[in-house]
């Protein structure tokens, strides 16, 4: 392989690896609060939120996880091993949230739930960017309002039974930061019990040079192609 066949190799292999590939958190392996993907070196953390004791404004609660995925526990369950939701998320006297924060920008895919107790679970979920966001002493409704530039939405899931949903697409655009919660629209009912088993995004890629950097790497190949013919012609 001669010197220009090497820069072109380079090149191509340099703009393969631009492209993001899709990265899967599995949240049933019970590896705690912290996941990394080995190939991109992408974390995601989570932690877990309830609004049960300061007048429905989220306070710190226990995060589950167990081999089924996470849930929560919030300070009105006592003894949250044998608790009657199965340590799940939900919205029963109150509301559950679970947050995940990445080590860089993602853009968010899919979640995979697992729905308990018969009833379709329903969701509310929101993500941003920046560091300084936390649920702590906000209302749900008020998070969109406090954080500019937070993006909602809800998903309602038809099916009665329990069994491993996918939810999709989640959030279009580009976020550091996902809050998921059993629906805020309900409260004092077991319809919306569930679990999180893992969680899809894909990093945001490097951006792709403009067409004049793509003129200028083209004219250096083509430099580089030609002292090498002339040098093989000596």
């Amino acid at each position: 392989m001669n010197t220009f066949n090497r820069f072109a190799a380079i090149l191509g292999f340099a703009l393969v690896s631009a492209q993001a590939q899709a990265v899967t958190f599995d949240f049933t392996s019970a590896a705690g609060s912290t996941y990394t993907d080995l190939v991109t070196g992408l974390t995601v953390t989570a932690s877990a939120w309830a609004d049960t004791a300061q007048g429905s404004k989220f306070e710190a609660a226990t995060l589950t996880v167990a081999a089924d995925g996470l849930g929560v526990c919030n300070i009105n369950q006592t003894g949250c091993a044998a608790d009657k939701n199965m340590r799940s998320l939900d919205n029963d006297k109150a509301k559950e949230l679970i947050l995940f924060r990445f080590s860089s920008t993602v853009n968010l895919q899919s979640l995979d739930i697992l729905q308990i107790g018969g009833f379709g679970a329903d969701l509310s979920v929101w993500a941003g960017t920046g560091t300084t966001f936390s649920p702590a002493g906000q209302k749900p409704n008020q998070i969109v309002t406090n954080f500019p530039g937070t993006a909602s939405g809800s998903y309602a899931n038809g099916l009665s039974v329990n069994d491993v949903r996918i939810v999709t697409p989640l959030i279009a655009g580009s976020y550091d930061w996902l809050a998921v919660a059993a629906s805020t629209t309900n409260r004092d009912r077991l319809s919306d019990l569930l679990k999180l088993q893992s969680l899809t995004v894909t990093p945001v890629a490097q951006p792709v040079p403009d067409a004049a950097s793509w003129m200028t790497m083209l004219a250096g190949l083509g430099l580089v192609g030609f002292a090498v013919n002339r040098r093989t012609k000596t």
